[in-house]
């Protein structure tokens, strides 16, 4: 039992996983799951892990892309046995695929068949993918994040134009800082 609000409440014994919102919950989900790299190891892909999220690597010469595939595909199937053994699922809808490379390297990669298998599902690569609020293209160019941030901050500063008047010079200038700097040195 324990008091909240001046009223007595009945706490619960759980018997599996952390309450949603707990501070312990971060930390205990990484503890949960660090040896999933062990998997990812065996197989001899790179990765990079935030929280819940994994994203794999692999380099490969345009033209054997797929012994790529299948490296991945077994190691995303090893992935789903390890989740399935901890009660965790890998979602394939939210999975997406990218392969990186030159303009003439893509010409050679995209002529075969670029699809990874990840269980019962096909993931077709992407062009662009968002990685921490991030657009990466298949080129590396950060076409798409750059028009993405532009399109951002004209659009807060049309909206910070029909307040300047209100607001003064001095809380436009602060305002401007907070609002558009701070996108523009995202990730910078």
């Amino acid at each position: 039992m324990f008091v909240y609000a001046n009223k007595q409440n009945v706490s619960y014994q759980v018997l599996c996983s952390v309450p949603q919102g707990s501070v312990f919950g971060p930390l205990g989900f990484i503890s949960y799951t660090v040896d999933i790299v062990n998997v990812m190891e065996q197989h001899k892909v790179s990765s990079h892990i935030d929280a819940d999220d994994t994203q794999l690597y692999a380099t490969t010469k345009p033209d054997d892309v797929s012994s790529v595939r299948r490296q991945l595909g077994a190691c995303t199937a090893d992935m789903a046995q390890w989740c399935a053994s901890r009660r965790l699922q890998l979602n394939a809808d939210k999975t997406e695929a990218i392969w990186i490379a030159s303009r003439a390297s893509l010409n050679t990669v995209k002529s075969q068949d670029c699809s990874l298998v990840m269980g019962a599902e096909i993931v077709t690569p992407v062009d662009v993918v968002r990685n921490l609020g991030v657009y990466l293209d298949s080129e590396l160019s950060m076409k798409q994040h750059v028009a993405t941030v532009a399109s951002i901050c004209f659009f807060h500063l049309r909206r910070l134009r029909q307040v300047r008047r209100r607001v003064g010079k001095d809380i436009t200038i602060r305002l401007v800082l907070a609002v558009i700097m701070s996108r523009l040195e995202y990730c910078n």
